[in-house]
């Protein structure tokens, strides 16, 4: 069994299908782990966690982005009305995808998706999350709002001490890197699908990735984040 970790997806189905498509990733035989942020940006967030609930033996990290859309499918349409900060940045695009479907859908969603991301994955001596933790104390200690949201780690390139590897998405290294970039013993898979950068699927064994097309020409004519 191989373990696969996907970027940032933004609501970008059609970027998704894509990597899919182009990476030896055996459904049911591999672990795929998505590091957060399935939604907002571009119009597809409802397709996308179809596709991954899909996938067997997959596991979901929340982002902050993901905490932003389980608050509103919770409280439904007082959060869209008074967080702009949400609705702004990318929220728009997953609250109208979710109008032009079943009302029923947005409920299962939750349930079933954005109800059981993890804030954290420990898979052997590697550690994934979707924006950073503190290394100078133990993960479990750590505030769970503080792992989708610090970007310390990537931006001060520390070491994730404890752990081989780690795996983030959260901070863009497009346009500077369209490609996973390593610091230290951490990789950042977010390569700015959100926008106009490709989204990125990586073995996590041998570092061998694949990528979508960049999103903005998946998407002609509609704006992401």
């Amino acid at each position: 069994m191989e373990t696969y970790v996907l970027g940032d997806i933004h609501g970008a189905y059609r970027a998704l299908e894509q990597v899919l498509e182009r990476s030896p990733f055996r459904p049911g035989i591999d672990r795929l782990i998505h590091l957060g942020d399935v939604a907002d940006g571009w119009p597809d967030t409802p397709e996308c966690v179809e596709r991954l609930l899909s996938i067997p033996n997959s596991l979901w990290v929340v982002g902050n982005h993901d905490w932003w859309t389980a608050v509103w499918m919770a409280t439904k349409p007082d959060f869209a009305r008074l967080n702009q900060n949400w609705y702004t940045q990318g929220g728009r695009a997953t609250y109208e995808a979710y109008q032009r479907g079943p009302a029923e859908r947005i409920q299962r969603h939750f349930d079933e998706f954005f109800g059981k991301q993890e804030t954290y994955f420990e898979e052997g001596s590697n550690l994934y999350l979707h924006g950073g933790y503190d290394p100078a104390q133990p993960i479990a200690e750590q505030d769970p709002f503080e792992l989708f949201w610090n970007r310390d780690l990537w931006r001060q390139g520390l070491t994730a001490t404890a752990y081989h590897e780690c795996f983030i998405g959260h901070t863009p290294t497009w346009p500077a890197s369209s490609v996973p970039v390593q610091r230290a013993n951490v990789w950042n898979l977010d390569q700015g699908a959100g926008y106009g950068g490709p989204l990125s699927m990586l073995n996590v064994r041998t570092k061998e990735y694949v990528q979508s097309d960049p999103v903005q020409s998946l998407y002609p004519g509609v704006q992401g984040r």
